[in-house]
């Protein structure tokens, strides 16, 4: 049998232009990845210093902010803070745990083995909860061993975590290094007086250690009442988002209950920068802050769009109905510090409440799109092209090939943006067909800019 080989099957232009995007697209997450790795291993080492650290708190601040150029307090916050405490129904673990324990008594069997193993579970949660809590607490990361000895509560560690002068840090240091001291000892030697001379210095530096925990005032080291409302508050409307200030007052616990009107409500709400919508509020919760432009890449993939206008100028923009639409625009826009709003604009017969979350400035788009296009699905392909745009547009705007390929781009873009639509009336309109869209696509300038890039840099 022969085999004939047709040469005209295989593209070669558009196999090159396949393999130069996977190169680029390597080359950002490969970037990332390592801007990544050397935020974390920077991390690491200042985790690993501070742990040796047991100055006053604001001289090592002090020294922190002269090694990483930056201010007091953006070196303060790089300091661990102690792990929110988790609640459920606003009740402590440990609350839980003993209402858990009470309801046993009561049942026989298979019931009360699952709550058994409901209480275990909390129990181990808890622990690995005091763990994370004693590793906040940078200066006694060393002396972990002979800190649990003590068995540590949480109040004892935010005792611990609220001592900020050098002087006691290193006294209670120093009875945690005699703690681990005779308890290696002890672990040696058979009972008797050399025995007993290492378990009393055990026992006294313990005594040591309570005795400075003793004269911390208890008040400090807790939430002030208007603290543990505010957090009340911003969990309820992060779990329910356009409840109404009556609704978050029905749902207090009785203290606050009382003591609370939803007038009040509404007051704590704005100080909080809780956004407010015709008296329904809601919030970004802190697992869309964290990821912010993964969802907000989500949201341009559905009711999004990246397009040229007719001017071929660059758009980005995000479509949203309803309150709950224009609070999250609000929310986002002050997240991101960029963008344009535009709120309650009416379209259709209707009259139907549109809200705009815009983006015009070639700045504010290169800074959205670089941040979303790893996270798109949809218009992956779009953002790429509109990057392209506007670096030409930006840089090499008087070359002679700029103009006209700017004008491919438009066309290329709004090919993606339609190829999927039934009426292809905006490719009569701008005399969009396929042929051309195939030879536009082999004609990206990006490696060109790069080389001229190279160049300018050389001479």
């Amino acid at each position: 049998m022969e085999l004939i080989f047709k040469e005209e099957e295989i593209d070669t232009e558009e196999l090159r232009r396949k393999l130069s995007e996977y190169d680029e697209d390597k080359s950002k997450a490969d970037a990332e990845a390592k801007k990544r790795k050397d935020e974390l291993l920077s991390q690491i080492k200042l985790q690993d210093w501070l742990g040796y650290q047991s100055s006053d708190e604001t001289e090592i601040i002090k020294d922190i902010s002269k090694v990483y150029s930056i201010n007091l307090s953006e070196a303060r916050s790089m300091l661990n803070a102690l792990p929110t405490e988790p609640l459920i129904d606003n009740k402590t673990i440990p609350e839980i745990t003993k209402e858990l324990r009470m309801l046993r008594r009561e049942l026989k069997g298979g019931a009360r083995d699952k709550i058994s193993k409901t209480v275990d579970h909390l129990i181990n949660a808890y622990t690995e909860y005091l763990n994370s809590c004693i590793k906040s607490v940078y200066w006694l990361n060393p002396y972990t061993k002979p800190l649990k000895t003590m068995t540590p509560n949480l109040k004892m560690i935010r005792k611990l975590d609220y001592i900020k002068d050098g002087e006691t840090r290193n006294i209670i240091i120093g009875h945690l290094k005699d703690i681990w001291e005779a308890d290696t000892m002890k672990s040696k030697l058979d009972f008797g007086a050399e025995y007993c001379e290492y378990n009393n210095i055990f026992k006294n530096s313990k005594k040591g250690i309570r005795s400075i925990l003793k004269d911390i005032n208890h008040q400090s080291i807790r939430k002030s009442r208007q603290n543990n409302l505010d957090d009340i508050l911003i969990k309820s409307v992060c779990n329910e988002p356009g409840i109404t200030s009556n609704k978050i007052h029905s749902i207090l616990p009785k203290g606050y209950h009382d003591s609370s009107t939803p007038q009040t409500i509404s007051k704590m709400l704005k100080r909080l920068d809780i956004t407010n919508v015709e008296g329904d509020y809601y919030l970004l919760s802190d697992n869309i802050k964290k990821d912010l432009y993964s969802y907000v890449a989500g949201f341009i993939d559905s009711d999004g769009y990246i397009t040229m206008d007719s001017t071929h100028s660059p758009r980005v923009g995000m479509v949203a109905t309803g309150n709950r639409g224009k609070a999250f625009f609000q929310e986002l826009e002050g997240e991101m510090k960029i963008g344009r709003l535009h709120l309650d604009q009416k379209v259709g017969e209707n009259n139907r409440s549109q809200h705009r979350l815009n983006f015009y400035k070639q700045d504010d788009i290169i800074t959205l799109l670089d941040k979303c296009i790893p996270h798109l699905r949809m218009k992956k392909e779009q953002g790429y092209l509109l990057l392209e745009a506007i670096r030409i547009k930006k840089n090499y705007k008087k070359q002679p090939w700029a103009k006209d390929r700017v004008g491919e781009i438009f066309k290329l873009i709004k090919y993606e943006n339609w190829k999927d639509a039934k009426n292809k009336w905006e490719f009569d309109k701008y005399g969009i067909n396929e042929e051309d869209i195939a030879k536009y696509k082999v004609n990206c300038k990006m490696t060109t800019m790069d080389e001229l890039d190279s160049i300018v840099k050389e001479e």
